[in-house]
């Protein structure tokens, strides 16, 4: 799987290095060398766009994630960072911290309902908290439960798989919802 997403960001990095010696180079084409307009290269004005860009896209997320929850009337809250949470079987085990091992049964669904990956058909997840190619926003999830804990998460693609998705069964930009059970929270090793 390290494979195909290293491959990937090779492409987007190969694109976004051609795209930009392809738009200085028409730049040096179209105007005279003293002649290209200052306004045009500011980087100052390109990183304000962007900036501004992501800014409307994590609104336009919040916008999704808002009706979704209203829709089926889930009493959630939000993190800083913009994950959703929902404990709705609280339990009193050992509390999820940083560096911990944990064992998961799951389910992720896209906010339309199609079913990504389950523990019933891949096994449950078994990885240390903080240390892992997993998701942000379940690392930061993870750390707001306990052993026994059911959860829902709803993590935007910032704290998900973001622009690329997972090239497998989560599209680009896709907003995930997990439903998951804390089953074991270990400071060594947990087997399978």
């Amino acid at each position: 799987m390290w494979g195909k997403k290293k491959y990937i960001i090779i492409i987007a990095l190969s694109v976004l290095i051609i795209g930009g010696i392809l738009v200085v180079s028409s730049y040096y084409h179209s105007y005279q060398k003293d002649e290209i307009p200052k306004s045009s290269v500011n980087k100052k004005n390109a990183g304000k766009r962007l900036e501004d860009v992501n800014k409307f896209l994590v609104q336009k997320d919040e916008e999704r994630i808002r009706s979704f929850i209203n829709r089926r009337d889930w009493n959630m809250q939000k993190t800083g960072s913009g994950l959703w949470y929902q404990i709705y079987q609280n339990e009193t085990g050992s509390n999820v911290n940083e560096g911990d091992y944990v064992k998961l049964d799951y389910e992720i669904r896209l906010l339309d309902g199609t079913l990504c990956y389950t523990s019933d058909s891949t096994g449950a997840k078994i990885f240390r908290v903080g240390a892992t190619e997993e998701v942000t926003g379940l690392h930061e999830g993870l750390k707001l439960l306990s052993q026994g804990d059911k959860a829902r998460l709803i993590i935007p693609p910032h704290l998900a798989h973001g622009l690329m998705g997972d090239s497998e069964r989560i599209p680009a930009r896709a907003i995930l919802v997990y439903d998951l059970t804390v089953q074991e929270v270990s400071k060594g090793k947990i087997s399978p």
